[in-house]
């Protein structure tokens, strides 16, 4: 079969401007960096985030806005595309309205909504509808909150990045090695990789799941992945895959999860034309050796499945298939995130299962109220305990949110051996589902620093859909057009969104 690549041909890697001035403080000598007074007024906070990420670069434009001089530290030399879409629920894309118009609008141009669209859970099996997420949109219309987008991970970091502009915060090709709080309080000495110690009155570590400073913090093993880690096993191995594709449901799905016995998939149709999926197999042990050929794996594995799941894993090519343990880890409830004059964010402190949609979300927040906190800050020496406040603030809200993650994790593993007695499944647990979706959903969307009226909303989320689907009929007519064929199955079932979109 015909593959279209799914890979956007002659998109450019992300620049960050090398001409740009790095802030002074970086390079500062050890006895300027002394003699920064203590008032806040006479120079700002200081704050070097360790990792360029989503979360860090969405904290760095947050921390500028209130006042701080920010530099973020990122490892890789040349940011370039990667990954597929995740879902921005609508506390994300909240914060993001309260923080920046124009970051707003261009977020909004590069994404799809979840307006006028269905999400649910699916009979892995057969394909037919089990339940159904009305919440994800119901709620935001009710409550006046932006509604949940569906964006690509590069284009959110280049909308991310255009942001932050040519002002040298972005300072690529290293990456922090270690830190050590200054005996006077007076900041933080951080040692980077290749070798420069930068002093500053926060260290903000960003780094993701594995951080360096996470693991100095905490006393874990510096630099170790996987199974030699503290991160807890989820007991999944994820397949993905992010073909260009034509299925029937393109337009009226926000997202599928068809469960099965031990597995599941999941489906999320993209911009331009492609659908991403997501192939949770269950794996009794981490660091399982990758699979040569996993679409012939998963094929194998998932045989019997619904076409519709079979059809995207035969629709992508295999060396584009992408593989890797599921990792999350427990709420920090007996460990603060502050240490000092240094702080955790995002996954380095609360990595989430990706089925709950609130990775991304959870450290936009944290770098929103991060940057409300600090601005209060009129002295240095009250940094830690600041950043102590912090990590007080957020810690119930993401380990409510973590436990969310792996609660859904763990009620799929429930339900799929009851799928043989679906109807009685159905029967006694079908009613109670929506007010336990309404209340799950209702929680994740209650951090909402910034309204949107309904009807501009609803407005905004329609123009979306338009041009979502004019790039989508342009990409799959040009593909078409050189003998690929990407038309899916037929549509065998009854469908909820027809229902919401004649609506």
């Amino acid at each position: 079969r015909k593959h279209a690549s799914s890979r956007r041909i002659g998109r450019p890697a992300s620049s960050v401007s090398p001409i740009a001035a790095a802030p002074g403080w970086l390079t500062e000598t050890k006895l300027s960096a002394d003699s920064v007074p203590d008032s806040v007024s006479k120079a700002p906070l200081r704050v070097l985030v360790a990792g360029g990420g989503l979360g860090g670069l969405f904290a760095a434009i947050c921390l500028r806005n209130a006042g701080a001089d920010v530099a973020v530290i990122e490892r890789t030399a040349t940011y370039r595309p990667f990954g597929g879409p995740i879902q921005l629920a609508s506390n994300g894309v909240s914060t993001i309205k309260a923080t920046s118009e124009n970051l707003f609008r261009r977020v909004h141009e590069v994404a799809r909504p979840f307006w006028r669209t269905t999400s649910g859970i699916r009979d892995g099996l057969k394909g037919n509808w089990m339940f159904t997420f009305g919440a994800i949109t119901e709620l935001p219309d009710e409550q006046d909150l932006p509604f949940s987008i569906c964006v690509d991970r590069s284009d959110l970091q280049d909308v991310l990045l255009e942001e932050i502009g040519d002002a040298g915060i972005v300072n690529m090709g290293s990456a922090v090695a270690k830190y050590q709080n200054r005996k006077d309080g007076n900041g933080v000495d951080v040692t980077l990789e290749d070798g420069r110690v930068i002093t500053a009155d926060v260290l903000v570590g960003a780094d993701g799941i594995w951080s360096k400073v996470r693991a100095q913090m905490f006393g874990e093993p510096s630099g170790v992945k996987g199974a030699g880690s503290t991160a807890s096993f989820t007991g999944y191995k994820l397949y993905s895959g992010l073909p260009l594709f034509k299925p029937y449901y393109y337009e009226d799905v926000g997202y599928s999860a068809f469960i099965g016995p031990d597995h599941y998939f999941v489906t999320c149709p993209d911009r331009a034309g492609r659908v991403q999926w997501y192939g949770f197999i269950k794996a009794t042990q981490p660091n399982t050796p990758d699979k040569e050929n996993p679409a012939a794996f998963l094929e194998e594995t998932l045989k019997g499945w619904a076409p519709e799941v079979l059809e995207l894993i035969r629709a992508t090519d295999p060396n584009e298939i992408e593989q890797r343990d599921l990792w999350d880890r427990f709420p920090s409830v007996t460990k603060s995130w502050a240490d000092g004059n240094v702080t955790l964010l995002g996954d380095s402190c609360h990595a989430t299962m990706p089925n709950i949609g609130q990775g991304a979300g959870l450290a936009f927040e944290d770098g929103f109220e991060l940057a409300k906190i600090l601005e209060k800050v009129k002295n240095r020496s009250e940094v830690p305990s600041a950043l102590d406040s912090f990590y007080k603030k957020r810690i119930l809200r993401t380990a409510a949110v973590q436990g969310l993650g792996r609660m859904n994790s763990e009620a799929i593993k429930i339900l799929t051996p009851l799928l043989p007695i679906r109807p009685l499944v159905e029967y006694f647990i079908g009613p109670f589902l929506p007010l336990v979706f309404r209340t799950q959903f209702g929680y994740c969307y209650s951090f909402c620093p910034q309204k949107m009226d309904a009807e501009e909303a609803r407005a905004l989320a329609d123009d979306m859909r338009a041009r979502h689907k004019k790039e989508a009929e342009a990409a799959w007519a040009e593909a078409e057009g050189r003998g690929v064929n990407l038309t899916g199955v037929e549509n065998k079932h009854e469908n909820p969104a027809l229902e919401v979109i004649a609506n």
